[in-house]
């Protein structure tokens, strides 16, 4: 009997109607935060089909973007978009070239955090700022087999001080999208009792040395 190969869906590349308008706005409001001008140069690690590289390039920035998905880098490119597939053991660019590095929903997935901030880091420019957003300990999160380890604010905040980068802000998403500041991890735990998916994603803001 001849074995039946299952195609793997993969909805979380593809997103329409609010939740579409809601990411978007999201990535713009991150390009805003982290102070890119017209000119600099964005990496996004684990890029996807590539909507942050889309709203930095709306707004003039120059912007590339990896990943170690087939499928991501093809719809990516299939936007015009700068993208390669590979991971930070097979970065094309030149170290210390970049003036962000965004990397959103990458660092669960990874068995040694550490090990890629600090690879990443080596390709920032000095001053250069590192953008890192992952899920927290929430009711969902095991939900994915690839999923290693969740991340707190707190241990955002250690992982920056391992790697040497300086916290600008680590914040719970949507309390970045109505521009405050919480990161006490008493959030995610009441956000993961609602009856519906909100989330209770962090994102953090880490300065590069700028004599590095």
């Amino acid at each position: 009997m001849s074995e039946q190969v299952l195609e793997t869906k993969t909805p979380y590349l593809l997103y329409s109607g609010l939740l579409n308008t809601a990411r978007m706005h999201y990535f713009r409001q991150v390009v805003k935060k982290s102070g890119l001008k017209p000119g600099s140069k964005l990496l996004d690690y684990g890029c996807g089909p590539g909507d942050m590289l889309l709203c930095a390039q709306e707004l003039g920035i120059e912007s590339f973007g990896i990943d170690n998905f087939e499928r991501s880098v093809s719809m990516a490119k299939e936007r015009g978009l700068d993208v390669v597939l590979g991971d930070s053991s097979s970065m094309p660019y030149e170290k210390k070239s970049f003036d962000v590095i965004f990397s959103q929903s990458v660092l669960e997935h990874v068995p040694d955090a550490v090990k890629l901030v600090s690879e990443l880091k080596a390709y920032l420019k000095p001053g250069g700022t590192l953008i890192i957003s992952t899920p927290t300990p929430g009711s969902h999160f095991w939900d994915d087999p690839t999923h290693v380890r969740p991340f707190t604010p707190k241990s955002f905040i250690t992982l920056a001080d391992i790697c040497g980068l300086r916290v600008l802000e680590v914040s719970y998403v949507f309390a970045f999208l109505l521009g405050l500041k919480l990161n006490n991890s008493i959030f995610y735990k009441i956000l993961n009792l609602l009856p519906f998916a909100l989330g209770s994603n962090i994102i953090g803001f880490l300065k590069q040395n700028t004599e590095s």
